[in-house]
């Protein structure tokens, strides 16, 4: 029997343990397994290239989670890089959406890699992120808490794409993100993304 076949046999047994120890249906832990296998298709949980655009959930704040999960489905996320998500998201019920960001959420961090040795481009993105407040929300050394997601030692391309879609409007669930990254610039969002990437 090959190591992926057993871890999978016992992600399903530990999924109906908890069936049982929470009063979640088998059928619902089947679902909530699929749905997280789902996920893994695109979300990695080995090490994460820096130039990925697709973001790690894995260790992600629950309610952030959550939130995306349900703007995905309502459409308050529209961007067109999100069609997929979206498509994903429609058919899930509010309970479903809970269960997943619960389970990603007690996950640990992936590696994500390689991380920017320009002492001058780090220090140009801390100084960006300090001049508009960043650590106001994303706190905790950059590992956010409840509704506010984790964005330290992220993926490099997929913070900067980000950056760019709140600041042309194109991802519009945050306005007090627009708001902020709008006093950016290209090299700011570079060397932010950088930064944020590099923090441990």
């Amino acid at each position: 029997m090959s190591q992926m076949v057993l871890l999978k046999i016992i992600a399903r047994s530990a999924l109906i343990l908890l069936a049982g120890c929470t009063g979640v249906s088998a059928a619902q832990a089947q679902t909530i397994e699929q749905n997280v296998t789902v996920c893994q298709d695109c979300h990695l949980t080995g090490t994460l290239p820096s130039t990925s655009v697709i973001p790690n959930i894995w260790g992600q704040s629950e309610g952030y989670i959550y939130i995306q999960l349900r703007d995905f489905k309502s459409g308050a996320r529209s961007a067109p890089e999100d069609a997929a998500m979206r498509g994903f998201a429609a058919t899930m019920s509010d309970a479903d959406m809970l269960e997943i960001a619960k389970y990603a959420s007690t996950q640990p961090w992936p590696k994500v890699g390689p991380i920017s040795k320009d002492t001058a481009l780090l220090k140009k993105g801390a100084y960006a992120a300090a001049m508009v407040g960043c650590g106001g929300c994303h706190f905790n050394d950059w590992k956010g808490f409840s509704a506010n997601p984790r964005i330290g030692n992220q993926s490099t391309a997929y913070l900067a794409a980000t950056i760019r879609q709140f600041r042309g409007g194109s991802r519009a669930n945050s306005p007090g993100m627009s708001d902020l990254v709008r006093t950016f610039d290209e090299g700011d969002i570079d060397a932010v993304a950088a930064y944020l990437n590099a923090a441990q």
